[in-house]
């Protein structure tokens, strides 16, 4: 059914947008508000060190559930973990054993609220944030919207999703494939549509939030994305086939940052994709790399 309301949806905007002029719908002045979901927050039980004096909050996806998380991220957490790093592994907005299915803004404020957990309890200065696909927005919207560079060292992000994504990858999901335009393309000629939408599939809000035609959107990537003081680092895999075009949609493209593609530091490692990426142990050790040499 959700296909088919996509495909409705934005043939229809198409339509209307690729036409002669006309008023757009009276949907509301805004998107309807999305839920604030919970958090899954790991006792703070590890000290840092001096070698390794920042705590690492680790920030998985949205893929799969949070009874798949463990799994999914123990490669890169035992890595982390063997390397002396006080290593936390935090889900926020979850919304039916979904992570990152609630309002992006209040997500990232959950995280603002775990920062400063760790940081008293610790007695750290800053933490590093190594972040995965969905999660790599919730830690910009801190950083650069909530003011928390400060508090952080290291930004280091796998698969992320920042300015050049074209929403293709995501409707793939559903099996839509080949349409003459992007959903970004859709939502920027006809951004009455995302208020339409996020009514019609409430559980798609933060996905939507993370599209052009959203203020969300627009408060983490209008302007600069890094922040002062703060040292960015982003890995890509060529065979992403949701955060589209591979690549462009991930790379950070400002004075400072590192942009790898996994294939090109990696080029007879196994190969990834855009979830595997983050349990890849070549990527932890670039994670690695990037926190401490």
């Amino acid at each position: 059914m959700r296909a088919g309301v996509l495909a409705v949806a934005l043939g229809g905007a198409l339509a209307i947008a690729s036409g002669p002029a006309t008023a757009a719908p009276d949907t509301g002045s805004s998107a309807p508000p999305v839920p604030v979901g919970t958090t899954i927050a790991p006792p703070v039980d590890c000290r840092p060190s001096s070698a390794r004096p920042y705590p690492v909050i680790v920030l998985p996806g949205a893929d799969g559930t949070t009874a798949d998380t463990e799994k999914q991220w123990a490669t890169m957490t035992s890595t982390l973990v063997q390397q002396g790093a006080c290593t936390l592994l935090y889900q926020g907005g979850i919304i039916d054993g979904r992570r990152w299915a609630g309002d992006m803004p209040d997500s990232a404020r959950q995280l603002a609220q775990f920062v400063a957990e760790v940081k008293k309890t610790t007695g750290a200065d800053k933490v590093d944030i190594v972040a995965h696909s969905a999660g790599s927005f919730v830690a910009n919207f801190y950083l650069k919207v909530l003011g928390g560079g400060p508090d952080v060292h290291n930004v280091v992000l796998l698969a992320s999703e920042a300015r050049g994504c074209d929403g293709a990858g995501f409707l793939t999901q559903y099996g839509l494939k080949d349409l003459p335009v992007t959903p970004v393309q859709v939502l920027q000629a006809a951004p009455w549509l995302l208020p339409v939408l996020t009514a019609l599939m409430p559980d798609m809000g933060p996905t939507l939030q993370l599209s052009p035609a959203s203020d969300v959107y627009r408060a983490v990537m209008d302007g600069p994305v890094t922040q002062p003081g703060v040292r960015y680092a982003v890995m890509a895999t060529k065979n992403d086939a949701v955060a589209t075009p591979a690549g462009p949609c991930s790379f950070i493209t400002e004075p400072g940052v590192t942009n790898d593609f996994y294939e090109d530091v990696f080029p007879g490692g196994p190969a990834v994709d855009h979830s595997s990426l983050r349990s890849s142990p070549d990527a932890a050790n670039w994670v690695v790399d990037q926190l401490y040499s």
